[in-house]
């Protein structure tokens, strides 16, 4: 199982998609992408997976999408039979750090017959994203980055990471620019540590 193969896209409707990832059986996202009124869904090995709030080990986001200090926004799910090879960073983040962040996005191709496009021939699938991004300051747990080209509201939950280690995951970001912020894994390893207790 190579790295990208653990990284997955979250179907919640055209409007609603996100990203997550697995770190051993453990699956990781955005905790403001895992909305009440909106079934969520990943494909894992063939199989399409509902993701519940109730089902969550731990779920907590901001209200509005808004990124708070104070509060974690990640969710958190327990899975049995994965194997992901990606791992939690164990090294402290760093200003300057380079790291990729990788993630899933629904994308519209546009078939033609007979030479002619037409929304009868269009046809959805999965691509992924690989951007380059540069740690530049953090505040508490979360971290910003700046990268080499812009994330978009569907790639909340996606990794930061470089090789198999995961930095953080995608909260948000500011429209139109390249800046972005990631919680730290350090911040997800306290919280898969406390809920093992």
């Amino acid at each position: 199982m190579n790295r990208e193969d653990c990284i997955l896209f979250i179907d919640g409707g055209l409007s609603n998609d996100g990203v997550g990832f697995f770190i051993g059986n453990t699956f990781i996202t955005a905790g403001h992408v895992i909305n009440d009124n909106i079934i969520h869904t990943i494909n894992v090995n063939g199989r399409k997976i509902e993701l519940k709030k109730s089902d969550a080990i731990y779920l907590n986001c901001a209200e509005y999408d808004n990124v708070s200090p104070d509060i974690p926004d990640v969710a958190i799910f327990e899975f049995k039979e994965i194997n992901s090879p990606l791992v939690l960073a164990n090294d402290s983040l760093t200003e300057g750090l380079c790291l990729d962040n990788i993630s899933k996005r629904r994308t519209v191709l546009h078939n033609e017959t007979n030479g002619i496009s037409s929304i009868f021939t269009q046809t959805e699938t999965i691509k992924t994203h690989i951007c380059k991004g540069v740690v530049v300051s953090h505040d508490a747990d979360y971290w910003e980055c700046h990268t080499d080209s812009l994330l978009r509201r569907g790639d909340s939950g996606s990794p930061f990471m470089k090789g198999n280690s995961v930095y953080g995951v995608l909260v948000g970001g500011e429209p139109g620019t390249i800046k972005c912020a990631f919680l730290s894994a350090e911040r997800i390893f306290k919280i898969i540590e406390n809920k093992n207790k």
